[in-house]
C-alpha cells in the first residue's frame, strides 16, 4: 500500500470515530488565494477548525522571457516543474504560442505539480520520490540523458537554486525563467494578527518559506515565539525554525494526505 493510500485510510478512519482525530483543533491554513481548499477540506474532514486565510499572493510576472524561451521549444530535451504555478504558466504561454509539449521529457516535484500537468495532458516522465529540488537532482543522477541535456525551468522569482546547481553539475544546461513571485497579502497578515491576539488558533500551516516570512512579517515577535506551525517539507521547516516559530508538525511529502496524517499525529500525541 502506497503512503498516499495510508494516508487517505488515515482519514477516512479518523471520521468514523465518534471523536474525529482533530475534534476542535483550530488550524489556519495559509496556502495563496485557491490554492488551500483541498488541504482545508481534508483538515475539515477530521474534524479541524478551519480557517483559511492566504498569507501570500501570486503575482504574475511579465510573459516576454518565456515567450522567448518558447520560440526554441523545440531545443529543449526536458521541461521542469515545481508547482502547480508554473504548470499554469506554462500552458497559458503554450497555449498563447500556439505551441505544446511533444519530445519533451518532464520532471515535476511533488504529487500536487504532477497531478497540474496531467490536467494539461502531460505525462511526468520524472516524479522523485523525496518531492523536493534535492530529490529530484538525485533522482536524475541516476539517469543516462541529463549530461548535455537542455532543460527549460518556469520559476518562482527568488526560487532555490538548488535545482539549476544541482543539476549544471551534472552536466545539464538549465534555462531558468522566472514566471512568478509569491507577495504578501496584507488583508491576509491584518487577520492573522486578530486571531492570534484572540488566543483563536492551535496550529498555523505553511507550505514554503515565503509563508514563513509573511507569518513572520504579520506577528510581533513575542507571537512567533508561542505560534506552532504545521511545515510542509524539511526546507519549509527549517525556514521556520531559524525565524523563531515553534514546529509542531514537519511532513516529509507535500500532498495533502499526508499533509493531513502528520497533523493527525502530532496532534493525537499531544492531547
Amino acid at each position: 500500500m502506497s503512503t498516499t493510500d495510508r494516508a487517505d485510510l488515515v482519514i477516512r478512519d479518523a471520521t468514523r470515530e465518534p471523536h474525529a482525530a482533530l475534534h476542535g483543533v483550530r488550524i489556519a491554513v495559509t496556502r495563496a488565494e485557491g490554492r488551500g481548499g483541498a488541504l482545508a477540506d481534508a483538515l475539515r474532514s477530521v474534524g479541524a477548525l478551519v480557517v483559511e486565510l492566504p498569507l501570500t499572493r501570486i503575482d504574475i510576472l511579465p510573459a516576454a522571457p518565456l515567450e522567448k524561451a518558447l520560440e526554441h521549444l523545440d531545443d529543449y530535451d526536458w521541461v521542469l516543474l515545481t508547482s502547480a504555478n508554473a504548470v499554469q504558466h506554462l500552458a497559458d504561454a503554450l497555449t498563447r504560442a500556439g505551441l505544446a509539449l511533444r519530445e519533451q521529457k518532464l520532471a515535476v516535484v511533488g504529487s500536487a505539480t504532477a497531478s497540474a500537468a496531467e490536467a494539461h495532458g502531460w505525462r511526468a516522465t520524472l516524479v522523485p520520490e523525496r518531492f523536493l529540488a534535492e530529490g529530484l537532482v538525485d533522482a536524475m543522477a541516476s539517469r543516462g540523458d541529463v549530461e548535455h541535456a537542455r532543460m527549460l525551468y518556469p520559476a518562482a522569482e527568488g526560487a532555490r537554486d538548488v535545482l539549476p546547481a544541482g543539476l549544471a553539475a551534472l552536466g545539464a544546461i538549465v534555462d531558468v525563467v522566472p514566471v512568478y513571485r509569491s507577495a504578501p497579502d496584507p488583508e491576509g497578515q491584518r487577520r492573522l494578527r486578530a486571531l492570534v491576539a484572540a488566543g483563536a488558533l492551535d496550529l498555523v500551516t505553511v507550505a514554503a518559506p515565503s509563508a514563513v516570512d509573511a507569518l513572520l512579517a504579520a506577528l510581533p515577535a513575542e507571537h512567533a515565539r508561542r505560534l506552532p506551525v504545521a511545515c510542509i517539507g524539511p526546507v519549509t521547516a527549517r525556514a521556520a525554525r531559524m525565524a523563531g516559530f515553534p514546529v509542531k508538525v514537519e511532513s516529509d511529502s507535500a500532498s495533502t494526505p499526508s499533509f493531513v496524517r502528520s497533523i493527525i499525529s502530532a496532534c493525537s500525541s499531544s492531547r
